[in-house]
């Protein structure tokens, strides 16, 4: 079982304007959500996000710079990335 989605969110489009800047988003997902693939799209920052059941936690990109930024077996997977996405708005869980 799984699910997919694009989202926009207005909020990195107005303060995260550097190439590169995508990184941000997908650092604070990768330390507070569940996901399965998630790629990101140079168009407004916008991104895919997909759940499952058996998540892969893989994050790719066709922004700058494209590629993996990170997947199951590398260094960076795993520990805390908050220092990657300071400034953020605080989660309200």
């Amino acid at each position: 079982m799984g699910a997919a989605v694009c989202i926009v969110v207005p909020w990195l489009i107005d303060n995260c304007r550097q190439e590169g800047d995508w990184r941000k988003l997908a650092w604070w997902i990768h330390d507070h959500l569940p996901y399965a693939p998630l790629c990101f799209i140079p168009k407004l920052w916008a991104f895919n996000i997909q759940w499952h059941e058996r998540p892969q936690r893989m994050i790719q990109s066709f922004a700058q710079p494209r590629g993996t930024l990170t997947k199951r077996g590398m260094a960076n997977w795993q520990g805390d990335h908050s220092a990657l996405y300071e400034g953020f708005p605080k989660s309200v869980t």
